[in-house]
C-alpha cells in the first residue's frame, strides 16, 4: 500500500503544471531562467497562446524583427484554435517541451499541439520552434530562421538577397532576377527587394518557419514556400522562383475573387516556369513543356486537345508528375492574347473570374481571340504548331 502512494506521488509531481489556463508547462521541465525571469516568461507564453485560442496574435509579444513572417506562421495555429468545437476547447492540447539558452537573451523553445480522440490514445499534431526573446520585464517570440541559418553564407543578386549554406548558382540567381523585374514591369509594378532561402525540400522549410512537424504535411517534400513577407524558399535547392512571383504581383493588383486560376497558372508557367523541378534538380520551361507537347500530339495525333484541357490529364510524368498539361495549353493561349491584344489583353483574362473557372476563361479567350468549346481543338492545334 506504502509503494503503491509512493509511485501515485511519483507519478503527481512529474504531471503536476503551473496553473496555466492556456498552455502546459510541466513541473519537471528543466528550465535555467531565474525565478523571476522565469515567472515573466510563463506569463508571455501563456499571453502568446491565450491570445491565438481567442482568434488573434497581440504584436507586442512578436519580436520586431521577424514579426511579420512569424505572424502570418502562427495564423495556421489561430485557424486551428478557431476550428475547434466545444468539446475540443476543453482539452490541455499544448505543452511547452523543451526550453534552453541560446544567447544571453534568447531562448529556443518547442511546443507541442496534441489531440486527443474519444476512448482512444492521443494525436501528435504539431511541435513548434520559437525563439523567445527576453525584452525587459516580458518575452517576444519568433521564427527561428535566424537563428537556424546563422551560421549561412549571403549573396545579392540583383534586388534578391540569397542565403545558402555552401554554393550558390548565381547563373540561375541572375535569371531569376531579370524574371522578376520583367514580371513586375508587364504589371506595371516595381520590382521589389526579396530575401531568398536556398532549401532542400518543403521538411527543411518548416522547420526555419517554425514547424519542425506538422501532421498535416508530413512527407511533403517537392514543394518551395513564397512569397511571404518578401521572404522565398527554393523549391528543392534551385534559385529561379519566377512561378509564384507572377502570383505574388498579380495579387498586388488584382482581386482575389476576380482571378481566374486557369489563367493564372497559365501565365505563370509562361513568364516564370512550370514551379517544379526535374529529375535534374533543373526548372521547367514552358518551351520545353510546349516542345514535349507537340512530341505527344505527334505520337497521338487523334488527341482531343478541349478534353486533355478540361480533364487536365497528366502526360508528363517523363519530367515530373506534377506538371500541368492545362497550365501547359493556358501558357500558349496566352502568348497568343498577350501577342494580339497586349497586357491589356492578359489583364482580362486573369481577371475572368474565380467561380465557374473553365466557363469563365472560355468566355474571355472567345471575346480576345475567337477560342470557344466548340472550335478549341482546332485553333488551340494550331497554335500548337505555330509556337
Amino acid at each position: 500500500m506504502i509503494k503503491n502512494n509512493l509511485t501515485i506521488i511519483l507519478l503527481f509531481s512529474f504531471t503536476t503544471l503551473f496553473a496555466q489556463e492556456t498552455i502546459l508547462i510541466p513541473k519537471f521541465l528543466k528550465n535555467p531562467m531565474d525565478s523571476i525571469t522565469k515567472q515573466n516568461f510563463n506569463q508571455s507564453l501563456e499571453s502568446l497562446f491565450s491570445e491565438m485560442k481567442k482568434g488573434k496574435i497581440d504584436e507586442s509579444l512578436l519580436t520586431p524583427k521577424k514579426a511579420e513572417l512569424t505572424q502570418s506562421q502562427l495564423q495556421e495555429l489561430v485557424n486551428y484554435e478557431i476550428k475547434k468545437d466545444s468539446s475540443e476547447l476543453k482539452n490541455k492540447d499544448k505543452q511547452l517541451i523543451n526550453i534552453y539558452p541560446v544567447s544571453n537573451n534568447e531562448y529556443f523553445i518547442s511546443v507541442s499541439y496534441t489531440y486527443q480522440k474519444p476512448e482512444s490514445e492521443s494525436i501528435l499534431l504539431y511541435i513548434i520552434n520559437l525563439i523567445a526573446t527576453k525584452d525587459e520585464n516580458k518575452f517576444t517570440f519568433s521564427v527561428p530562421i535566424d537563428y537556424l541559418t546563422r551560421y549561412w553564407k549571403t549573396q545579392t543578386i540583383g534586388n534578391t538577397t540569397y542565403h545558402f549554406r555552401n554554393n550558390l548558382n548565381t547563373e540561375r540567381a541572375k535569371l531569376f532576377d531579370k524574371k522578376n523585374s520583367e514580371i513586375a514591369k508587364k504589371l506595371g509594378l516595381i520590382p521589389e527587394k526579396m530575401d531568398f532561402y536556398m532549401t532542400d525540400n518543403f521538411q527543411e522549410i518548416s522547420e526555419l518557419l517554425s514547424f519542425k512537424y506538422s501532421l498535416f504535411s508530413n512527407g511533403k517534400y517537392r514543394d518551395g514556400y513564397g512569397v511571404d513577407s518578401k521572404t522565398i524558399f527554393a523549391i528543392m535547392n534551385n534559385e529561379d522562383f519566377s512561378h509564384d512571383m507572377f502570383h505574388y504581383y498579380s495579387g498586388k493588383i488584382n482581386k482575389r475573387e476576380n482571378r481566374n486560376w486557369i489563367t493564372e497558372e497559365g501565365i505563370a508557367y509562361l513568364w516564370g516556369n512550370a514551379y517544379y523541378t526535374d529529375k535534374n534538380g533543373e526548372m521547367i520551361t514552358h518551351k520545353r513543356l510546349v516542345t514535349e507537347l507537340q512530341n505527344y500530339l505527334s505520337k497521338n495525333p487523334n488527341t482531343n486537345l478541349y478534353e486533355l484541357f478540361s480533364k487536365n490529364e497528366k502526360i508528363f510524368n517523363n519530367i515530373a508528375p506534377e506538371i500541368s498539361v492545362r497550365s501547359t495549353i493556358s501558357g500558349i493561349i496566352t502568348q497568343e492574347i498577350e501577342t494580339k491584344k497586349g497586357v491589356e489583353g492578359t489583364t482580362k483574362l486573369i481577371n475572368a473570374g474565380r467561380e465557374k473557372r473553365l466557363e469563365s476563361y472560355l468566355k474571355v479567350t472567345d471575346e480576345l481571340i475567337g477560342i470557344n468549346r466548340e472550335n478549341f481543338n482546332t485553333k488551340v492545334k494550331e497554335l500548337i504548331e505555330e509556337y
